[in-house]
């Protein structure tokens, strides 16, 4: 008869770790999914296969903490979205700063990336915003490098 799941010690010799570093994953949300039942975990032998499988890497830059092979072509970087939207590039790289302006971003792995659309409906209610506190917004934003953060800066607390 063929396994379906096996324990934590099992899956740990498997692999050659210790059960400390799959107890370390399982609570940085790290390895493969487990079930967990009263205090004994075990792991699908399929969850298993299919984790080793998205582990598999054909070249070293394939893993490199910069390079990350999004499948959302929509994706764009800090730069790239400064650039398009003609935004200073410390509002989107400073946390406080996006968190303070509420600008949506993703986590995609250890990098932060925008999309282009949401960041446009994002400009479009901090414009509305700014008009309804009566603080003129050129309607270019080309124009004027910092005119929407100036106008951000105004708007009352």
């Amino acid at each position: 008869m063929k396994k379906v799941a096996i324990n934590e010690q099992e899956l740990a010799e498997r692999w050659g770790l210790s059960p400390k570093t799959l107890q370390r994953w399982r609570s940085e949300g790290r390895g493969p999914r487990y079930l967990k039942l009263s205090k004994r975990v075990t792991y699908l032998v399929e969850e298993i296969q299919a984790f080793e499988m998205e582990s598999m890497h054909s070249a070293t830059w394939e893993k490199g903490s910069d390079v990350v092979l999004s499948k959302d072509p929509n994706l764009m970087s800090a730069k790239e979205i400064a650039e398009v939207m003609n935004l200073p590039m410390y509002i989107l790289t400073h946390p406080n700063m996006r968190e303070s302006l509420g600008i949506p971003f993703l986590h995609v792995g250890k990098l932060i990336r925008f999309k282009l659309d949401e960041i446009k409906a994002w400009m479009l209610r901090c414009s509305a915003e700014m008009e309804a506190h009566g603080i003129e917004v050129p309607k270019d934003p080309r124009s004027q490098r910092r005119t929407l953060l100036e106008a951000l800066a105004r708007l009352p607390a």
